[in-house]
């Protein structure tokens, strides 16, 4: 259900100003189960319990009577750590001036935002008050880029486990969000990036040096650590015909043309051979030129992106035994 409301304020963009490195983080559960998550994102407001709805909580906690605050949970029952820490939630929710980053997850998503100007507002049904979030909020970074959960450290993703309410995000985990919330990397992802990209470059280049018996031998390594499997032996033994496969997991049945150097033109030519009776799509790889088309039904391999399949597949100390 949430999908289906895509809200501007989602995108975000480079030129958004960047937080703070010394910014304070709150981690916030925005209701039990998440019943408050879809109103929230909707209107753009973060929300908070514990009866701050009830006339006499709200006017303290306006005031500032913490103390009062505190011993009206104790009133109800609350032991005194709980009435302490549900007070404590209050007050930081009730004083934020807008410096604090607020997060949730939220359909394998992190969200975040900071309150905007104005007092909480009790909600229609009494069940605690809102705040509005400057701007709404946010599922990427300051340029634009997806915070789904996959893509972020379990340090920062274990907070979905959390019990209470919310919580203040420190330490290292609080640097690592406010650089992934301003699009930063770390040194150490920095010189990883750096060092991946010169493996792909070399790659690329020692793939040009293969004989073209070798090279489809290596295609042939690529796709069968891919899970897919051989029907046919290496080599031609049709005439547009490199590779035989079967996806066993699916039954998918794929040729795949092996091509040293070649061009759309070329691409073009096996095209027109083709008998899509008797596969469901054909694979296109080559290490050398350029070949483009816009049948569906054909996945075009170059260089670069065969280059990243044999690092993924393992296979770079293989290529270098047989170009050394």
């Amino acid at each position: 259900m949430l999908a289906k409301h895509r809200r501007p304020q989602d995108d975000a963009t480079g030129e958004d100003r960047m937080l703070s490195n010394t910014a304070r983080v709150r981690y916030i559960k925005l209701g039990e189960r998440g019943r408050w998550e879809e109103r929230c994102l909707t209107h753009g407001v973060i929300h908070i319990g514990f009866g701050s709805a009830r006339p006499d909580r709200l006017a303290a906690c306006f005031a500032g009577r913490w103390d009062d605050v505190r011993n009206s949970f104790v009133a109800e029952g609350a032991s005194p750590g709980t009435a302490t820490r549900s007070t404590n939630e209050l007050r930081f929710f009730f004083v934020d001036d807008g410096a604090t980053v607020w997060i949730s997850f939220i359909g394998q998503r992190l969200y975040w935002g900071r309150m905007g100007p104005g007092r909480p507002a009790p909600v229609a049904d009494l069940d605690g008050v809102t705040r509005k979030v400057e701007g709404g909020w946010r599922s990427t970074d300051l340029n634009g880029d997806s915070l789904t959960m996959d893509r972020l450290s379990g340090a920062l993703t274990k907070l979905v486990g959390y019990r209470g309410t919310s919580c203040a995000v420190e330490g290292g985990v609080r640097d690592y969000l406010i650089r992934r919330i301003n699009g930063q990397k770390t040194p150490e992802v920095e010189r990883a990036i750096a060092a991946t990209t010169e493996l792909t470059a070399a790659v690329t280049g020692l793939m040009t040096l293969l004989e073209p018996k070798d090279f489809e031998l290596l295609v042939d390594l690529v796709f069968t650590n891919s899970g897919w499997r051989r029907i046919n032996v290496v080599g031609k033994t049709q005439k547009t015909l490199d590779l035989d496969l079967i996806l066993p997991s699916t039954g998918e049945r794929a040729l795949v043309q092996v091509k040293s150097e070649t061009s759309s033109r070329e691409l073009a030519e096996y095209q027109a051979r083709i008998d899509y009776s008797l596969y469901h799509r054909m694979f296109f790889v080559f290490h050398s030129g350029e070949a483009e088309t816009l049948d569906s039904r054909v996945s075009v391999i170059g260089p670069n992106k065969l280059a990243n399949l044999i690092i993924d597949a393992g296979l770079t100390n293989w290529l270098i035994g047989k170009v050394s």
